[in-house]
């Protein structure tokens, strides 16, 4: 799949055949307009570094 390149067409329509979903041509180029936009924006979050940051919800007991 795309990791790292655009959802190709061809790849989105073979990850519908698999999940079985079917519809309107108009429908599904909606649907791969909308999935390809998700697959783009995951890659962006990926590409965050965050290796030296600390998450703000992290517990830090007190050392009394």
């Amino acid at each position: 799949m795309a990791s790292q390149n655009q959802l190709s067409r061809e790849e989105f329509d073979r990850l519908r055949e698999k999940l079985g979903m079917d519809g309107e041509p108009a429908y599904l180029d909606e649907l791969f307009t909308q999935v390809r936009g998700v697959f783009m924006m995951a890659d962006s979050i990926r590409a965050i570094d965050v290796s030296g940051a600390e998450p703000d919800m992290a517990f830090i007991p007190p050392t009394d």
